[in-house]
């Protein structure tokens, strides 16, 4: 059910968390991506936000270019072929970070390596030498959660100089390349929070007969929102009201996968802002559950 809040000069906003609305409302062309300050005072405090976290060198990371930004729409299909060629070699499995993945997922090893090596492991990507460690994942979680925490502790992270030195220390791991720092800032907790899932799925008694799809079903995860914002008047039946320029629209991916079972919002596969990394994170997904079951049952797994 979609929820509206609108108190003029402060807020306005749609909150939808069905499935079906949240395509529809995807697919709108008067609701894009947009940055600029606009709209009531709250609508600007969260675009605030997420400039001062993910805008580097006055450029946005890949997930919040708008729709017809210039070179959005090749490098977005530059990036997919890229990472669907790293699925089909799986040369990411002489990666040490995915033997850590594994055993993490198998209980043999402690949970809170999955954060540093997922990151790394996404980050070798793009640049062979590229570090993680649990210093770096911090610093992504610290930017990951700073466009919804409360206001006083946002304005503590910025004035204290946390928040910026999280960004300089992502920054320098990734050599600044928005793709890499999109995908070990931003990527990285959906990865996490999915093996996090398949390593508590993988201790449990019904584990080993359960089909591929079945595990998929049950832990991948998918983003928790995902903010939109209207271009032009519009009229739509999931909203109860007509939108106006400005106001902000927030699709809850995660409530509304959780709610239908649609695997297929964790990447929004059929939408003009589609994951370009789901051929390559369900690959790694399922190879990292494929090992995982046979440590645990004493094969050779990793």
């Amino acid at each position: 059910m979609a929820r509206r809040l609108n108190i003029p000069g402060l807020v306005n906003l749609l909150e939808v968390s069905d499935a079906r609305e949240i395509r529809q409302l995807d697919a709108e062309p008067n609701i894009d991506r947009h940055l600029a300050p606009a709209g009531g005072l709250i609508n600007r405090l969260r675009l605030a936000r997420l400039r001062q976290a993910f805008v580097f060198d006055s450029e946005p990371l890949p997930a919040l270019l708008a729709r017809e930004a210039e070179g959005r729409e090749s490098r977005h299909a530059e990036l997919g072929r890229r990472l669907d060629e790293r699925a089909e070699a799986a040369a990411w499995r002489q990666d040490p970070a995915f033997k850590t993945l594994v055993e993490a997922v198998a209980g043999q090893a402690e949970a809170e390596a999955l954060g540093p090596a997922a990151q790394g492991l996404l980050g070798r990507l793009f640049h062979d030498d590229y570090y993680a460690d649990q210093e770096s994942y911090a610093a992504a979680q610290l930017l990951n959660a700073y466009p919804r925490i409360n206001v006083l502790r946002a304005l503590g992270q910025r004035f204290t100089g946390r928040l910026g030195r999280a960004r300089r220390l992502l920054a320098e791991r990734a050599r600044s390349e928005p793709l890499a720092l999109h995908a070990t800032g931003i990527a990285v907790h959906n990865l996490v929070a999915s093996l996090a899932a398949m390593r508590e799925l993988a201790a449990s008694p019904q584990a080993h007969g359960l089909t591929l799809p079945a595990v998929m079903g049950r832990t991948l995860s998918a983003p928790e929102t995902l903010l939109r914002r209207v271009r032009r008047p519009l009229s739509t039946p999931c909203a109860p009201r007509r939108l106006e320029p400005d106001d902000l629209v927030v699709l809850r991916l995660a409530d509304a996968a959780r709610g239908s079972g649609d695997r297929d919002l964790a990447f929004m596969r059929q939408s003009w802002a589609r994951c370009p990394a789901q051929d390559f994170i369900l690959a790694l997904l399922a190879a990292v559950w494929e090992q995982a079951m046979a440590v645990r049952q004493g094969g050779r797994g990793a």
